[in-house]
C-alpha cells in the first residue's frame, strides 16, 4: 500500500467548495506515476478480456467503449479508495455511511469523435430541491493526456442546471452546444493526478487523432447513503442494473473491515480465478451515437 499523509481539514473544505462551485476539482500528483503505470497495464488487460465476449463492453460513441473492471484485478484499487484525501472528502460530503458503488473504465481509441454533451444521470431530488450533491466521480487517467488524445471536457457550473428540457434528463439540445463550447474547459490529465467531479456537470469525451493512443480512464463512483445507488439497492437487491462492485469472496475477505463497510459490493465468485466474464449494464442510448453524420 502507498504511504500518504492525512490532509488538513481546511483543504478538504476548499475542495468541497470547488466541487459545489464548478462541478470539478483536480487533485494533482495524488498518487505516484508508478501507480498510474500499473493502472494502465491492469486496465488494458481487463479491457482485452471484456472485449472477448458479447456484453463485456458498452459503446460510448465511435471508437469509444465503457466497461466495468473487477476491483481485485486493479492492483491500485485500494490505494485510491483508502487514500486519506479521498476518504476525508467522502466523509465531508456524505458522512460516515458513504459508499463506493462503482468502478468503471472509459476507453477512447484513436479516431474517437466528440460525444454529445451529457450528464451521467438525471438530477436527483436532493440536488434539485436542496442544492445538495449525493455523488461524486473520481477520474484517474492511466496516461499523460495530450491535446491530440481527446481530453475530457466539461462546462463549469452546469451541475446545478435543472435540465428540465434535457432528453432523458441527461442530454441537452444541440441548440445549446455553441454556448457550452464557449464555456467549456479541457483537462489534460496527468499520470498520478485525479479529478473529482459531479456527474451532473455537462461533459464529453472529445475527438482524438487517428495517430493518438488508447487512453483508459478509471472512474470510481462514491455516493451518500440517500443516493439512488444505495436506496435502490436496498429496495430491490436483485436489480442487476443498480451499480455495485463485483468481487470474489476471497478478495472481500482480505479487505480491512473499515474499508469494506464503505464498499457496496456483490460476491460473484469464490476466488479471483472463478470470476465470470465481464458484463456491463451501463449502456446509454444517447452515447451509442449510431446515427452519425
Amino acid at each position: 500500500m502507498i504511504t500518504t499523509k492525512s490532509p488538513a481539514q481546511a483543504s478538504i473544505a476548499s475542495l468541497v467548495d470547488s466541487i459545489y462551485k464548478d462541478g470539478l476539482v483536480g487533485l494533482p500528483d495524488l498518487l505516484p506515476t508508478e501507480w498510474a503505470d500499473q493502472l494502465d497495464a491492469d486496465l488494458k488487460s481487463e479491457f482485452m478480456a471484456a472485449l472477448s465476449h458479447a456484453g463485456g463492453t458498452a459503446p460510448r460513441g465511435w471508437n469509444r467503449f465503457y466497461f466495468e473492471p473487477y476491483p481485485e484485478r486493479l492492483r491500485g484499487f485500494l490505494d485510491l479508495v483508502t487514500h486519506p484525501t479521498i476518504t476525508a472528502l467522502s466523509l465531508q460530503m456524505f458522512g460516515d455511511e458513504y459508499k463506493v458503488v462503482e468502478l468503471g473504465c472509459d476507453v477512447p481509441l484513436p479516431g474517437a469523435i466528440n460525444q454529445p454533451w451529457h450528464r451521467d444521470f438525471p438530477m436527483p431530488r436532493e440536488t434539485r430541491e436542496e442544492g445538495r450533491l449525493t455523488s461524486i466521480a473520481i477520474n484517474a487517467s492511466s496516461v499523460d493526456v495530450t491535446p491530440d488524445m481527446g481530453p475530457f471536457q466539461f462546462v463549469p457550473g452546469t451541475h446545478f442546471e435543472m435540465g428540465d428540457d434535457f432528453d432523458g434528463g441527461m442530454f441537452p439540445d444541440e441548440s445549446k452546444y455553441a454556448e457550452y463550447e464557449e464555456r467549456m474547459e479541457s483537462r489534460l490529465a496527468r499520470r498520478g493526478s485525479v479529478s473529482v467531479r459531479s456527474g451532473l456537470a455537462l461533459h464529453r469525451g472529445s475527438r482524438s487523432s487517428n495517430r493518438s493512443r488508447m487512453r483508459p480512464v478509471a472512474i470510481f463512483g462514491i455516493v451518500s447513503p440517500d443516493d439512488r445507488a444505495v436506496k435502490n439497492r436496498i429496495s430491490n437487491p436483485e436489480d442487476d442494473g443498480v451499480p455495485r462492485l463485483k468481487v470474489s469472496q476471497r478478495f472481500i475477505d482480505s479487505v480491512a473491515e473499515e474499508t469494506r463497510r464503505h464498499l457496496s459490493y456483490e460476491v460473484v465468485a469464490d476466488t479471483g480465478e472463478d470470476l465470470p466474464p465481464h458484463f456491463t449494464h451501463h449502456t446509454f442510448e444517447g452515447l451509442k451515437m449510431s446515427e452519425m453524420s
